[in-house]
């Protein structure tokens, strides 16, 4: 197995594939902050890729006994029993089709001492730092589109693509409830749903004052969730990305676009998740 070294090689990593009674989807690690030297990591994901199954199974990576925490050493499948208010949390608003499962769970039904291998993303640029970016930018998505993925390395489908609307302005969608999105310009199929989306660029990029940098940079965008399809007599309505790809009687088409939730709503999860939990997010 490759040990993660770049930015580009631990996003391979800070993804696993769900797989439900209908359907599957992507889920990503992401560590919530406790204090300064403790986290809270959980496994976020859309609703709807949970909705209606009260199983999911999940094909992690395990550590490699001899490399400590930096290094995976296989796969391990592990089958949960639990669905949307029982061990996965809502995020409070209804709109908002985001749900997490902590971690503990999912650690708690590997065989002792074996530990889950996985690079957990954790923080999120603020509204200051989305509106300091550029309207277009090069973005790449980590997930398993129509359930695709590198079955014998247990790694996810990589996936480029650019904004289509400015990351700092709240894009809302016509007709729809809820805050507003970013639209991204790719394409995105079954399977996608909860795919963490990214700014990257890697080499040297230029920033909104006009001057170039050289490095690499990954910036969380947020969380796939839908997109546009166009219907059979051509009129365009929002739909969520299924979880499954199941034959229906009128057709749809993706137009490759995709919605994605902003990162502050992730946020607002956590401190939801923690609310239940008695405990206090830290400002």
């Amino acid at each position: 197995m490759i040990e993660p070294k770049t930015i580009a090689e631990q996003l391979m990593y800070s993804t696993v594939r769900i797989s439900t009674s209908t359907g599957r989807g992507t889920g990503f690690f992401f560590n919530f902050p406790f204090d300064d030297k403790q986290v809270v990591p959980a496994i976020i994901t859309n609703k709807h890729v949970i909705r209606g199954s009260n199983n999911q199974t999940f094909l992690l990576h395990t550590c490699n006994p001899g490399a400590g925490e930096k290094s995976p050493s296989g796969n391990f499948q592990v089958s949960l029993n639990g669905g949307l208010g029982n061990g996965w949390i809502e995020h409070p608003d209804a709109n908002i089709d985001l749900c997490a499962l902590p971690i503990a769970q999912v650690q708690q039904a590997l065989p002792p001492p074996t530990q889950p291998f996985y690079v957990p993303l954790s923080g999120v640029p603020t509204e200051v730092d989305l509106k300091g970016l550029d309207a277009v930018q090069q973005v790449v998505m980590i997930g398993y589109p129509n359930g695709l993925w590198d079955h014998v390395n247990n790694l996810p489908l990589i996936r480029r693509g650019i904004t289509a609307t400015h990351p700092g302005v709240e894009y809302m969608i016509e007709g729809q409830p809820g805050p507003g999105v970013t639209v991204i310009d790719m394409a995105c199929f079954p399977g996608s749903s909860g795919s963490p989306v990214f700014v990257y660029d890697h080499g040297t990029y230029a920033v909104k004052d006009g001057s170039t940098h050289v490095g690499t940079r990954a910036i969380f965008l947020g969380v796939l969730f839908g997109g546009p399809v166009r219907l059979q007599d051509g009129k365009i309505v929002p739909r969520t990305i299924p979880t499954a790809t199941v034959p229906v009687a009128e057709m749809q088409m993706m137009i490759n676009l995709g919605y994605v939730i902003k990162p502050k709503h992730v946020i607002t999860l956590g401190k939801h998740l923690y609310s239940l939990k008695g405990m206090t997010y830290p400002e």
